[in-house]
């Protein structure tokens, strides 16, 4: 049985994740910042070659090594900040606080994402609507059907039921539009979280003995111990293929959003050489994410970046949130024991729990 106390959170965080809901009905848009270009312009930048990367680096000779040093030196500079036991024991009481917190912080971006999907009549991004696998008369019964999976997420009730609900529907969705669903991968790692842990903190399941099938429990402990590694694995891979798919693959897209947004005006350099530096910044967070190095830190450069993007664009608020709460649900989760620079840590600085950022 919950304390006073701790029923008094939960239902401060319920409260949050309705207001929430409430945030999510804003116009709607198009997720990536590529789609706020119009519909026949999309159409002709598909149809262009990917970028010439040597060709820019080479045009771009100066500025790239520039910028390839200064973003080596900052890594190396997060790196050595990241290890300083001074900062680690000022930080560690706010960090191993916040751990507990992680689990629930992806199963309710799940479930608010879940919820703006079917509000929007589109599955995890706007470029997918349900029109398009789904014949018309049943929309709006799968839009209600879904709103209730993703209300349950909220509130944590048939958490794993759920969470399952989600997976066979994400498999689904990748026999019908194949790779593309890489995209969204992220939202998989997420539901892997709800799944394994999302029923632990601030659910409504707490209240209850959780059973599983006897056949289906050394499946589910496999998961369970690696569940936030499948989730930092998944995000980064979503990062990495969106910035491949739109940045190099179909750059004319990136190109045209930075002519017509007059992102030169901030950034005096090429449009080609501006989306070059947005591929390098995203591969390079993907792949920080995948290895588990800088993560937190990575989390918050990803925050930012966001931010920035929905108030310049004026971007959907709602195709963002499983961004922002994945990256605050691996910030919150720290580094496991499946993340190189902790387990380099450890090994060299023994009398350390874990790096800061």
């Amino acid at each position: 049985m919950f304390s006073i106390t701790k029923k008094i959170h939960m239902y401060t965080l319920y409260a949050f994740a309705v207001q929430g809901i409430f945030f999510l009905i804003p116009h709607i848009a198009r997720a990536h910042e590529v789609y706020v270009l119009e519909g026949d312009t999309i159409a002709k930048d598909m149809a262009e070659p990917p970028l010439q990367v040597f060709s820019i680096i080479f045009s771009n000779e100066k500025q790239f090594f520039f910028w390839f040093f200064f973003a080596l030196l900052a890594v190396s500079f997060v790196a050595i900040v990241s290890m300083s036991k001074r900062l680690e024991k000022f930080c560690d009481p706010f960090l191993l606080k916040i751990r507990r917190y992680a689990p629930a912080i992806g199963r309710i971006t799940l479930g608010l994402s879940t919820i703006a999907s079917a509000y929007f009549g589109a599955l995890f991004g706007p470029e997918l609507p349900m029109s398009l696998f789904i014949p018309a008369h049943f929309i709006m019964p799968f839009q209600i059907l879904l709103a209730g999976v993703g209300i349950c997420l909220v509130l944590g009730l048939f958490t794993r039921v759920s969470a399952l609900f989600m997976m066979v529907l994400y498999g689904g969705m990748i026999t019908h539009f194949s790779y593309y669903m890489l995209t969204y991968l992220n939202y998989f790692g997420e539901m892997v979280i709800a799944f394994t842990a999302g029923s632990k903190v601030f659910a409504i399941d707490a209240y209850f003995t959780e059973r599983v099938p006897r056949m289906f429990q050394p499946l589910v402990d496999f998961i369970v111990d690696k569940g936030f590694l499948i989730l930092r694995i998944a995000f980064g891979i979503s990062l990495l293929f969106s910035a491949i798919y739109a940045k190099l693959l179909h750059a004319q897209l990136a190109i045209d959003t930075v002519v017509q947004y007059h992102l030169t005006d901030y950034f005096h350099f090429t449009p080609p050489f501006i989306v070059l530096g947005a591929l390098a910044v995203e591969v390079l967070l993907g792949l920080l994410f995948i290895i588990g190095f800088e993560i937190r830190f990575a989390a918050i450069f990803l925050s930012i970046f966001l931010t920035l993007s929905l108030f310049y664009f004026g971007e959907s608020v709602w195709p963002h949130i499983i961004l922002m709460g994945g990256a605050l649900t691996i910030f919150a989760s720290g580094y496991g024991k499946y993340t190189i620079e902790r387990n380099y840590l450890i090994r060299h600085h023994r009398d350390q729990e874990e790096p800061v950022l």
